[in-house]
Parts: structure tokens; C-alpha cells; sequence
């Protein structure tokens, strides 16, 4: 899950530094895009790189923070079953 977290990670940096370069170099090639079909919102193709990178940036922390859950449960310790004894009820063929 940590794999993922780092991918969408490096993605929404990759995303928000190619937006930031199009706004900063005043990009703006003879068409222009409509956002979610509304006709009098027209963005450039920075601005749309641009919420794009935030999309997956939002993605790439929920994530994280998924991964890290995740961690935090591995790492807890033995279970009440586990520490007495008792089969937790799998068996070699399901593990």
C-alpha cells in the first residue's frame, strides 16, 4: 500500500510542476477547455494540470494515511487467541 502511496505521491508532484510551468509560461494554445462541460468557465491547460495535481493529491494523502493504519495494525502485538494458546483457525492451506 506504501508502494501506492508513493506513486500517487510522485504523480501529483510530476502533475503540479508541469501546471505550475504551462501558468507561469503563459501557455495557452488556440483551444480551450471547458470544466465539466460548463461553457462559461473555460480553463487553460495549466489551470486544468493544475486541479488535476490536486485531485491526486488528495488521493496520494488519503493514501498515506491508509498506509499508515495499516502499519500501525501489523505492528500491534500478539492476540488474546494467539497469546493463549488457542488455533486462531487457519490453516496452512489458507494462509
Amino acid at each position: 500500500m506504501k508502494r501506492v502511496a508513493i506513486i500517487f505521491s510522485v504523480l501529483a508532484v510530476l502533475v503540479f510542476a508541469d501546471g505550475l510551468y504551462m501558468v507561469l509560461a503563459n501557455y495557452h494554445p488556440a483551444d480551450a477547455n471547458t470544466f465539466f462541460g460548463n461553457q462559461t468557465w473555460n480553463t487553460s491547460d495549466g489551470e486544468v494540470m493544475l486541479m488535476s495535481a490536486g485531485f491526486l493529491a488528495v488521493v496520494a494523502v488519503v493514501m498515506w494515511v491508509l498506509a499508515l493504519r495499516h502499519s500501525a495494525r501489523s505492528r500491534t502485538g500478539p492476540t488474546e487467541e494467539s497469546a493463549a494458546g488457542q488455533p486462531s483457525g487457519r490453516t496452512a492451506s489458507q494462509a
